[in-house]
């Protein structure tokens, strides 16, 4: 029997839950300053493309393979094209490096970078050091000046950024960060070491060779250190 007043029911929780995100929804968009932003890293590409430039969106940056793509195609070419001879380099370095790197090198617009110098020479071995994992091989190169001694690094450890440094297609802006930008640097000597290796046993005291390779000459460095991306032996020519 009725009592005469009526009863109202109670919202569900469901609804009042509904409610509520509704009023927070409608709350974060009259916030000042609030945007809805899409994730970038949604269908990236890598960090480099085949042609050596950054792409729009980026993933991990894989150096080695990075290098497998750019090294017939670009590295190699680069080297058989822009070599300038050894003895050249050398001489005008005695002169002065801001005229030999002007003359034949290249350097990153920022203070304090070395001089880069994709060179070619020959030359006779002095000595040969292999105990060491960063192995290296002293060569008399001969110059306008007389016989020069350079340094090539036989590895398997390479020291050095100079391969990276004298690629006309590669720069620290093509890649993320300074960790990309040494990882290609470590992978493209790794690379040149694949092809500098079969002629190592070849190179002995008193032996001709010759190489294709890259130096980095800072202000006041009196080695000059030279990375191989090629080295073969040298018929003889004069002793």
């Amino acid at each position: 029997m009725s009592n005469g007043r009526q009863t109202r029911s109670s919202p569900s929780a469901a609804a009042v839950g509904a409610s509520r995100t509704i009023l927070l929804l409608v709350s974060l968009f009259l916030l000042p300053g609030c945007r809805v932003v899409p994730d970038a890293t949604q269908g990236g590409s890598a960090g480099v493309s085949d042609s050596g430039e950054a792409g729009a969106s980026r993933s991990a940056f894989d150096a080695p393979s990075w290098v497998t793509q750019v090294w017939s195609p670009k590295v190699l070419p680069h080297f058989d094209k822009d070599a300038v001879d050894l003895g050249k380099v050398l001489d005008a370095l005695q002169r002065s490096l801001d005229e030999a790197g002007k003359q034949y090198g290249r350097r990153a617009d920022t203070e304090g970078s070395p001089w880069n110098f994709t060179i070619r020479g020959a030359g006779r071995v002095v000595s040969v050091n292999t105990e060491s994992r960063a192995g290296t091989a002293v060569v008399a190169v001969d110059t306008a000046a007389g016989p020069q001694e350079v340094t090539l690094q036989l590895g398997p450890v390479v020291r050095g950024t100079a391969v990276r440094d004298s690629l006309p297609f590669f720069s620290f802006g093509t890649v993320t960060n300074q960790i990309e930008f040494a990882q290609a640097a470590r992978a493209l000597n790794d690379r040149a070491q694949v092809d500098v290796r079969p002629s190592i046993p070849a190179v002995k005291p008193g032996a001709r060779v010759e190489f294709v390779g890259a130096m980095n000459v800072r202000p006041g460095e009196t080695e000059r250190l030279v990375t191989p991306v090629s080295l073969k032996p040298a018929g003889e020519r004069g002793k």
